[in-house]
């Protein structure tokens, strides 16, 4: 019954879908030959030589590295049953410490290889004692370590891939906030090596975060994505050479490598979209502010002349024509006063807006930094800003003194419109709303304070491009 649960147990064992295929079927094998010995006594022993393999190449079913090679080299003379039984107890206890000091070791294949050179080598010693020595009892020691060992398999299996789980999680807890650098380090720490670093690919080569290129060295991790290689990590790091945590590293990388691209994907669509509204916003400036140079040079100007000559006939049937065009040369100029002047720019928005303040029927005083100063886009929307918090605070709070500053630095430059009205304004109001909007077509940003009887403060902040 023993000999029948043993073979059977390593067959459940491999049954359950944990772990690798590889190593499924290494472990079903043992379980095979284990009650194929029991009627062919030919091959009594090559149950060890399996045993050893599956527990030299868990938990992936290949075998790596020098150290596991030498375990299946043990297993050879124990399969073909070169050795006696206190052979294949040291054999077992060679294998367990050479799998206790190789790279990223696992609990697992060492307790076991240990397990089974105890109760062998104990059975040896055991029967050379003085004394009673009961074989049956010395295989049944045997055959309930060969029987905890199968049971243990997938419960093994599955820690380890909780593990690697674990770590791709651990890896990637900062990775959305801190990039990929970030990432690199936080797997840095994770494994315990500061030489970490994380290089994207780069067309045919790889880059350092700096953008450097980097040509990989032998043992580095390189990481492959559907379309080829992503990333190659460098590390020094024995616990890579495991192939379970190399294979977490690699799903972790690859997650944030993608990221990372798409994240960077994103901020080049996000600029064409704001370079695409800044240009559409531009044009349309342009075409406004060449709609009032047109007005002001050519319709304006023949309309007070006419009037003129009328007023110096002072012909009284022709005083209704008159004022017919004074109301036309009001509306005219009440048309074109919140529309800049052509040429803005360079510093130019200081003098626009002393003009601008100067028509106002309202104490308007102007203060502007000597540098303060942008390109024509960024100045224009400065100016409609202006002219929109002045006609709000004249016409709708009733102020009678307004402050107007305009100062800058190397980054950005900002406009502050200051007034005595009656406060109130709402700031999602369609007027505000638009000029919010036209300063984000140049990456600015619109504040309004305006608490009921308190006038009003509108503040514009722009970069400097």
């Amino acid at each position: 019954m023993m000999d029948l649960a043993v073979g059977v147990s390593f067959l459940a064992a491999a049954a359950v879908p944990v772990g690798a295929g590889r190593q499924r079927v290494v472990v079903a094998a043992v379980g095979v030959t284990w009650l194929l010995e029991s009627v062919v006594p030919g091959v009594l022993s090559v149950h060890h030589g399996l045993l050893l393999l599956a527990l030299a190449s868990f938990p992936t079913g290949k075998v790596r590295g020098r150290l596991s090679w030498l375990v299946v080299a043990l297993a050879v003379p124990a399969a073909v049953g070169l050795v006696s039984q206190l052979g294949l107890a040291v054999l077992y206890a060679i294998a367990a410490l050479v799998m206790l000091v190789r790279p990223a070791t696992h609990w697992y294949p060492v307790a076991s290889a240990a397990a089974v050179a105890a109760v062998l080598g104990t059975a040896w010693t055991w029967s050379r004692q003085d004394g009673p020595f009961d074989p049956a009892l010395a295989l049944l020691s045997y055959e309930v370590v060969l029987l905890v060992i199968a049971i243990a398999y997938p419960v093994a299996a599955w820690t380890v891939e909780q593990v690697r789980r674990r770590l791709a999680d651990e890896a990637l807890a900062g990775t959305p906030a801190a990039g990929l650098p970030g990432f690199a380090a936080i797997l840095a720490d994770t494994l315990d090596d500061r030489t970490l670093r994380v290089h994207r690919r780069v067309g045919q080569g790889y880059a350092t975060s700096d953008g450097e290129a980097i040509e990989p060295e032998p043992g580095w991790l390189v990481v492959a994505g559907d379309d080829g290689p992503l990333a190659v990590v460098e590390h020094s790091s024995p616990a890579l050479a495991d192939a379970v945590t190399a294979q977490a590293v690699s799903s972790a990388v690859r997650l944030a490598v993608t990221n990372a691209r798409l994240h960077d994907e994103q901020l080049v669509r996000l600029a064409e979209l704001e370079a695409a509204r800044a240009r559409v916003v531009a044009a349309t400036d342009a075409q406004r502010i060449a709609m009032a140079e047109e007005l002001r040079d050519n319709v304006l100007s023949l309309l007070i002349e006419a009037r003129s000559e009328l007023e110096r006939t002072r012909i009284s049937s022709l005083r209704s024509v008159a004022e017919s065009l004074a109301t036309a040369i009001t509306e005219i100029e009440d048309l074109v006063t919140g529309v800049p002047p052509a040429g803005l720019g360079n510093g130019l928005l200081r003098a626009a807006l002393e003009t601008l303040a100067r028509s106002a029927p309202a104490d308007v005083k102007v203060t502007c930094a000597p540098d303060a100063a942008a390109g024509t886009g960024v100045e224009s929307a400065l100016y409609f800003v202006c002219s929109e918090a002045l006609t709000n605070a004249i016409k709708h709070a009733g102020a009678t003194r307004i402050r107007i500053e305009l100062s800058g630095s190397s980054r950005d430059l900002r406009l502050v419109v200051t007034d005595n009205g009656r406060g109130g304004a709402d700031p999602s109001g369609s007027g505000l709303t638009g000029l919010a909007d036209r300063l984000a077509a140049y990456s600015g940003r619109l504040q309004v304070v305006s608490p009921p009887g308190a006038g009003t403060t509108v503040s514009a902040t722009v970069p400097v491009r």
